[in-house]
């Protein structure tokens, strides 16, 4: 299978920074993300399945895989897991935003995926499959963090992806989850484009939340913002979001302004070929870009979601 540069370059840099215990870093050269989220994580590994990188995915997944398995008297007892973990697969102990329920959702998502697409075993996984479906089963009703680690409560965009993940093993509680999801309850938020791109509502349901994203939420330039109060680095476009919104085009025939997706995600790249967790070219809060800078210094590049999320929607188109 032949891909183009840009695709090629992506997914070097990922397996470059790919640890050799099978986690991603969220981003290796950012102190806060150095480290390795389900979620994220599972977006890279599904990207990478879907570039024939098998052993790149299968190591990410047993990276998941021990780190449930560890965990099973905890899990079995009802205890809850973090979302991200070190490298070498323990817990961060720090007061971050640590309960979140989505990342287990991708991580099944993609595994089931994975299996799927290259007719994988996933038979070394079966333990830690079934303790998420049984984890997920048993706490998908309680208030966690959103995709953004900031706000508690029940997401529409986290109960798509557990139903996702429940309903890919055919989980008997996966139609109860998607009875739950109800994204018009929520504010404008880009992380909804989940939604329509796993499908848990259908185009009706979802064309009114794709009209106000399109409205509040998209670019003079085209990129995509996560919500309109983002102070985070002044509130820039995220290329994940935009990735995100383009593979919602694809999905239901606006392939050319994919395309624009796409290639407004390519003009981030700098000089390394790296792309950045987000851009400062129009920030929805942009004297609040500078505090930032002065707590934690220049925002996350490479951002290895960024890079997985583009790989999709190239794919894809």
């Amino acid at each position: 299978m032949q891909f183009d540069e840009f695709i090629e370059n992506s997914v070097s840099i990922i397996l470059k920074y790919q640890e050799s215990s099978g986690a991603y870093p969220a981003c290796p050269y950012f102190p806060n993300y150095q480290y390795s989220w389900f979620r994220d994580g599972s977006f890279i590994a599904d990207s990478m399945s879907r570039v024939n990188q098998i052993e790149s995915a299968e190591k990410f997944f047993k990276w998941c895989s021990d780190i449930i398995v560890k965990r099973k008297d905890n899990i079995l007892s009802g205890e809850l897991l973090d979302a991200r973990y070190t490298y070498d697969g323990n817990e961060v102990g720090n007061d971050w935003g640590n309960f979140q329920l989505d990342g287990f959702g991708t991580f099944l998502c993609a595994l089931k995926a994975h299996e799927n697409r290259h007719n994988r075993s996933i038979e070394q996984y079966r333990e830690a499959s079934g303790l998420v479906q049984f984890y997920l089963a048993k706490h998908w009703q309680e208030p966690c963090f959103d995709w953004w680690e900031e706000s508690k409560g029940i997401h529409a965009a986290t109960l798509t992806c557990i139903h996702a993940g429940l309903e890919s093993f055919k989980h008997p509680d996966a139609a109860k989850v998607k009875m739950a999801i109800k994204p018009d309850a929520e504010r404008t938020d880009a992380s909804l484009l989940i939604c329509g791109i796993l499908g848990s509502v259908t185009e009706d349901e979802f064309s009114s939340i794709l009209l106000e994203i399109e409205e509040k939420l998209v670019s003079k330039d085209g990129g995509v913002y996560r919500y309109t109060k983002d102070t985070y680095y002044g509130g820039g476009e995220w290329p994940v979001l935009a990735a995100m919104l383009g593979l919602y085009y694809s999905k239901i025939g606006r392939t050319d302004e994919a395309r624009q997706k796409l290639d407004w995600i390519k003009s981030l790249a700098n000089n390394d070929g790296w792309l950045p967790e987000q851009s400062n070219a129009n920030m929805l809060h942009p004297g609040e870009y500078f505090q930032w800078i002065d707590k934690w210094g220049k925002s996350a590049n490479p951002l290895l979601w960024s890079h997985a999320m583009a790989i999709s929607l190239a794919l894809d188109i």
